[in-house]
């Protein structure tokens, strides 16, 4: 799966993704191993129009879940991609020096994303991921561990309830 941002938000002022070469390097390299989605928030050029993603909006999760691979300049999709468990490469001027501590948590802690500023370093770890019959499952036990080290966000916020309606009374 890939994703393509349009690097027209106001945060966005000097930052880049993926060229059209390497968009194209991209879908031929991944084209030998199986299906190719795209998911773009500029329109794709014609020569994508074919992979473009086929399903609402609503169910990118459960493919992204799904995927053999994520790759893209996407911030957020890739973050999401890694807490799923799918192996995750994401290539944009946002990564490398003083990136945000959740890609650098991922990336250092967990193991379970790729951040890279190089496309061409970008395309030989995607090559090498989706040629690797076992990234899938590795990356499902880095999730694992990811999941047991963090906390119950919902036990938390109950626990936190439960202390202060018992402080009141």
């Amino acid at each position: 799966m890939l994703r393509f941002v349009s690097w027209g938000a106001h945060h966005d002022v000097g930052h880049k993704g993926f060229s059209t070469e390497a968009k194209r390097e991209l879908v031929s390299a991944l084209s030998d191993y199986g299906d190719v989605y795209i998911t773009s928030e500029d329109p794709l050029p014609d020569e994508f129009e074919d992979y473009r993603l086929p399903i609402p909006p609503t169910q990118i999760h459960d493919l992204l879940y799904y995927a053999n691979l994520y790759a893209g300049d996407s911030q957020t999709m890739a973050t999401e991609a890694a807490i799923l468990g799918t192996p995750a490469v994401r290539s944009n001027s946002f990564a490398g020096e003083g990136d945000m501590s959740n890609f650098a948590e991922l990336e250092q802690e967990y193991d379970l994303l790729y951040s890279r500023t190089e496309e061409g370093e970008t395309l030989e770890i995607v090559g090498e991921l989706i040629a690797d019959s076992d990234a899938q499952d590795r990356w499902r036990q880095k999730r694992e561990q990811l999941i047991e080290d963090k906390i119950d966000v919902t036990d938390f916020m109950l626990e936190m309830i439960y202390k202060l309606g018992e402080s009141d009374s």
